[in-house]
């Protein structure tokens, strides 16, 4: 597999995120790289970059271990999150540069990534007027 994450770029929006968003976040991201059913060890190496905005180095830890059950075909439990659509859509937006890092876009990828859509309410209408 050809990753190329070298232009996936996390978004400044996570600074605006409380702790347990941030947690939500990091563990979409391993939802994501896990989305295909394997992790190899430079999506590992992306994973555990991407989620040093968490506080704690068990955080970091616990994240990394969810992708172990991701390859067995278990995502992470994630409720829906309210955040402002601006926040909402910055996420979505890292999570598809993820997605097609390896330019082999699975259905499964597609999946995930419309239900962290939904979990986001991203899917609803934004009244832009305002």
């Amino acid at each position: 597999m050809n990753n190329s994450f070298e232009n996936v770029q996390l978004p400044s929006v996570v600074n605006e995120l409380s702790e347990s968003q941030k947690f939500w976040f990091a563990s979409s991201i391993a939802g994501m790289v896990g989305a295909d059913g394997h992790a190899d060890k430079n999506e590992l190496e992306f994973l555990r970059a991407a989620i040093s905005f968490l506080n704690t180095k068990e955080k970091i830890e616990e994240i990394i271990s969810m992708v172990k059950g991701l390859e067995k075909g278990v995502s992470p439990y994630l409720e829906k999150l309210e955040l402002e659509p601006r926040q909402a859509f910055f996420i979505l937006k890292y999570l598809a540069q993820i997605m097609v890092a390896d330019s082999d876009l699975s259905p499964k990828e597609i999946k995930y990534f419309l239900k962290i859509g939904s979990l986001l309410e991203y899917n609803t209408y934004y009244d832009l007027k305002k």
